[in-house]
């Protein structure tokens, strides 16, 4: 409706020059104008995906095609250089990793963002009765919302299963320049976990304006 009236209104204010300049009105017009469009990879697209400025950033990997992805594994591209030859978690243990990757507006104008999922897991054995030789459970976790003044909306659902489901992280007007970090958080046991059980799975991150 906005746009129709701004439409109308145009087009009004055009006919009344148009019937005070008479002569010097023009019929037509016909112009070329040069567009320029590029697709950019996570770190430099004007939603920012990037790996997390200190050195637990080389634990978020790039894909071929330039993409963020977190790992945790034997193929991360950053063994050996930041990543001193570690192929996993630990079991037994909660293994907490600060400022893994980053969401940042490189934009014009205020954003909403989401995160979803934020949690992950696998379960290698029966739950009920418990029968288990394996259990993993990764969740992400936003650092700093209150440093850029963010509001955050939580989305959580319990679908049955043994991890439950916190479908999505709202981050409500993400101005220009600013920035939310994720922290990671992963627990495996027991220590028959190693080899039967692991996460395999994509985060997907969207944003509209409000």
């Amino acid at each position: 409706m906005n746009r129709r009236k701004f439409v109308l209104g145009l087009g009004a204010l055009a006919g009344g020059g148009a019937a005070a300049m008479g002569t010097g009105a023009f019929s037509n017009v016909e112009a070329q104008r040069d567009i320029s469009v590029t697709v950019a990879n996570d770190a430099s697209a004007y939603l920012g995906i990037q790996p997390g400025e200190g050195p637990n950033g080389k634990y978020a990997d790039t894909t071929s095609n330039d993409a963020l992805a977190i790992s945790l594994t034997d193929q991360n591209n950053n063994i050996g250089n930041g990543v001193a030859g570690g192929k996993g978690i630990n079991t037994n243990a909660v293994t907490s990793i600060g400022e893994i990757f980053k969401v940042q507006n490189q934009g014009t104008q205020e954003v909403d963002v989401a995160v979803t999922p934020l949690a992950y897991g696998d379960i290698d054995g029966d739950v009920f009765p418990p029968d288990i030789d394996g259990a993993l459970a990764v969740l992400l976790e936003p650092r700093n919302p209150d440093e850029i003044e963010v509001d955050i909306e939580w989305g959580v659902i319990w679908p049955g299963v043994a991890f439950p489901d916190f479908s999505f992280i709202g981050i409500k007007g993400l101005s220009p320049g600013d920035e939310l970090r994720f922290n990671l958080l992963a627990m495996a046991l027991p220590s028959s976990a190693v080899g039967s059980v692991e996460v395999s799975d994509e985060i997907q991150i969207t944003a509209k304006q409000p």
